[in-house]
């Protein structure tokens, strides 16, 4: 049977979970849109809860609608309610929701060597971008605070390109992972606009490191300032700052590069 109504309990949990994270939390689910990254999760191991795929699309993506069907059972909806559920222009036709993922701030300080931390980021398009980034440089793994935007949100998803579904992440407090972090032997660089801070040109990483990268409007709170160990800072010419992401993308490849 093909679901066209938009009042299908199914479809009205999809639509609920894709742009509520009070749902999100409440029901530890989040959604996932488009053929790659539907096929990614399905080969990554994720646990689907339902999934939702177009008359079109099943026809379209046969290899990947195959997948699909080899670890639950769609759902069939027209391509109307398709672009109804999309939290794009463009939709491909294909969406799932699956579990929360099971990823603790503990596991990665034991299993990981160089971390990127974010404190109170708000651009769910910076997240993303940073997620995709640490999982290309071979990154560790991220630690967001509590403070940021959603890091299951639609736009966070999609931004980090299956990178959420690989990369080790946990959400928790600053301060106290920091702490322990530091207690393992770690050293910790708070990100700043600062030129009497420490030049990211004359800094050598160490095997076990992290940097910390702020607010886009107000940086990196003072409280986690004064939990690092050393404030750090790339030199700009003209610009009065450089964007979140491109930031952590600079710390990330110098990290990697120290390997």
């Amino acid at each position: 049977m093909v679901i066209s109504s938009r009042k299908n309990p199914a479809v009205m949990t999809f639509r609920e979970l894709d742009r509520e994270r009070r749902a999100r939390e409440e029901q530890h689910l989040f959604c996932i849109e488009g053929v790659r990254l539907c096929e990614e999760a399905v080969r990554a191991g994720l646990t689907i809860n339902s999934a939702f795929v177009t008359e079109t699309a099943a026809k379209k993506y046969s290899g990947v609608y195959e997948l699909i069907c080899s670890v639950c059972e769609p759902y069939i909806i027209t391509d109307d309610l398709g672009s109804y559920i999309s939290d794009t222009k463009s939709p491909q036709g294909m969406f799932m929701t699956a579990q929360m993922l099971d990823k603790s701030a503990e596991m990665c300080t034991i299993e990981n060597g160089r971390f990127i931390l974010l404190d109170g980021l708000q651009d769910t398009g910076n997240i993303g971008t940073i997620l995709r980034t640490c999982d290309a440089l071979g990154i560790g793994g991220v630690i967001l605070s509590p403070e940021c935007a959603d890091v299951y949100s639609p736009k966070v998803v999609r931004g980090a390109m299956g990178s959420l579904f690989r990369l080790p992440f946990a959400v928790t407090p600053l301060p106290p992972f920091i702490e322990r972090f530091r207690e393992s032997g770690g050293k910790v660089y708070a990100s700043v606009l600062d030129r009497n801070a420490v030049s990211i040109d004359s800094t050598r990483f160490p095997a076990k490191c992290a940097v910390v990268i702020g607010n886009e409007g107000n940086g990196v709170s003072a409280e986690v300032i004064d939990a690092a160990d050393e404030k750090i800072y790339i030199p700009i010419q003209n610009a009065e700052s450089l964007n979140a992401a491109i930031a952590a993308a600079i710390f990330c490849r110098e990290m990697s590069r120290n390997v």
